[in-house]
């Protein structure tokens, strides 16, 4: 697998009525919400990896060895292809040894990879160590040091504290920043959970109003913003 193959691989009470109906008209916007992070948010992770793959995964990847290189995509693929069959034991141990939250390409992959899948199986403490030192990595790119809080946010958006977790999100919103869009659109997720949609709506309409934002972006953004009231 090349390296443009893994881009793409990647609420009994009585209520007046208008109440009543304020309550529903909410609870189906939180219904929404989380309905539209359920079904989006691979399409987020995916774009992350994307960005390092073509940002950050550049760095130093023409000084890699060709015959390196082709062993480390055929372990990644290979991992990935466990991950796929539903053997995460044996896709972590080949991403264990391939991980490098301090290198590039593929080894940079591996270790995002490896974070994730150790927090889909518990292990926690392994997943923030790696978003750990891909955040604390003071000489890499912001490609690679945001994407340590960028995924650590996106695993606790369900149960997180919101307020945390905005501010972790909003230094990234930068107009330079390379996870610019994902942040926002973690924004208004976490602004809709708590059922601000001004705030949602705001941080939709930074997404869809700029041209510069990836059509996958835009149109989450845009499906969101269509299910508003008004």
């Amino acid at each position: 697998m090349n390296l443009g193959e893994a881009k793409r691989a990647t609420a009994t009470r009585e209520w007046p009525v208008a109440d009543i109906f304020k309550e529903v008209e909410e609870d189906l916007r939180r219904d929404k919400a989380a309905d539209w992070w359920k079904r989006n948010s691979l399409y987020i992770y995916a774009t992350a990896a994307v960005v390092v793959l073509g940002v950050a995964g550049y760095q130093g990847w023409r000084s890699y060895d060709e015959k390196l290189r082709g062993e480390q995509s055929d372990s990644y693929a290979e991992a990935l292809r466990l991950i796929e069959s539903g053997d995460q034991a044996q896709a972590r141990q080949i991403l264990e040894a391939l991980s490098d939250p301090a290198g590039s390409g593929y080894p940079l992959l591996a270790a995002l990879s490896e974070a994730n899948l150790a927090a889909e199986m518990g292990d926690t403490a392994t997943a923030e160590r790696i978003w750990g030192e891909l955040a604390g990595n003071g000489s890499a790119s912001p490609a690679v040091s945001d994407l340590g809080t960028l995924y650590a946010v996106m695993r606790r958006m369900n149960d997180g504290d919101a307020a945390a977790l905005r501010g972790e999100l909003r230094p990234l919103t930068a107009p330079d920043g390379p996870y610019r869009f994902t942040a926002l659109e973690l924004l208004a997720a976490l602004a809709l959970r708590q059922g601000d949609t001004a705030a949602a709506r705001e941080h939709l309409t930074a997404i869809t109003d700029d041209p510069a934002a990836p059509a996958g972006s835009r149109s989450r953004a845009a499906e969101l913003l269509a299910s508003f009231p008004g």
